[in-house]
């Protein structure tokens, strides 16, 4: 069994087609194939079911996913520290991150870049995107994770992150509304990360669906009594209580997208690029790389 197998593996789990898994990693449909099936051999069991349209995995299949992932990922993270042993990178790296992403994903942010960039000074500050555009724009910031939808001002974007969008509904069942249906919405301030894509999307504020609540907890409990919808990305589900997580409907427009900003007063460096390639190999549980 070798790394590149399961790297073929995952990839097969994620496109459920030999084609685009084969595109993805590089290399000839029947290079992947063949080593697809020399790890089913040395396994003793089939990993896909082939005779199942649309592709579908075999209990041994859906069994070896997160162990192959784990295995993948430990790979990678070995291979970056002896990168980061034999060109080590030393510089300060000042770090804005789009509220709340800071408190849900910040230590594992922080965790993956002591171990890739131990030299590294890493200041992190979370702000809403209105004070990280201006913080960049005064050079008090580097670089910065933000929402790249309502994203308006200048630096250089490189997308790193998606996930998903969520609805949470007043109670448990029902139908989402749509967005140009603004009076069914609870949204916070016009400068909120999650406001701004509604709006992207056609929400608009008037005076009965706007409600100036920072809080997404106390959005969550207001929009029940007022049997209004809240729209939230999927890293925000795990502020919620478990019960409040039970009224949340994968939503089913664009992707949330989460991109890299380097401030314009600030020129490129193997600091930064060393950052953004750490934060681009270990992803949180709720993130997917940008397709």
């Amino acid at each position: 069994m070798t790394l590149t197998q399961l790297e073929y593996f995952l990839a097969v789990v994620e496109h459920r087609s030999f084609s685009r898994a084969a595109k993805e990693c590089g290399v000839t449909q029947p290079t992947l194939s063949a080593q697809f099936q020399k790890l089913e051999e040395e396994l003793g069991h089939p990993l896909l079911d082939r005779k199942s349209k649309p592709m579908a995995l075999t209990p041994m299949g859906n069994a070896l996913i997160e162990q192959a992932k784990y295995t993948v990922e430990s790979a990678s993270a070995i291979r970056t520290l002896v990168d980061q042993f034999e060109h080590p990178v030393v510089g300060e790296l000042r770090l804005g991150i789009l509220a709340p992403l800071g408190s849900i994903h910040g230590a594992f942010w922080q965790g993956v870049l002591s171990q890739a960039c131990p030299q590294i000074s890493l200041q992190m500050e979370e702000a809403p995107a209105h004070s990280l555009q201006k913080k960049l724009a005064q050079a008090e910031l580097d670089a910065a994770i933000v929402q790249l939808e309502g994203w308006n001002a200048p630096g250089s974007v490189h997308p790193l992150f998606e996930e998903s969008w969520w609805a949470l509904a007043p109670q448990v069942g029902g139908k989402p509304p749509v967005l140009t249906h603004s009076e069914a919405w609870l949204m916070g301030p016009e400068e909120e990360a999650t406001t701004r894509y509604a709006i992207s999307q056609g929400w608009k504020a008037s005076k009965n669906a706007q409600v100036h609540l920072t809080s997404l907890y106390g959005r969550a409990n207001l929009a029940v009594r007022g049997d209004l919808w809240v729209l939230l990305a999927e890293s925000e589900l795990a502020l919620l209580p478990p019960e409040a997580q039970k009224r949340a409907q994968l939503w089913g427009g664009p992707s949330r997208v989460l991109a890299w900003v380097q401030g314009i007063h600030t020129a490129p460096t193997e600091v930064h690029t060393r950052v953004l390639a750490a934060l681009k190999d270990r992803l949180p549980s709720s993130l997917r790389p940008t397709q």
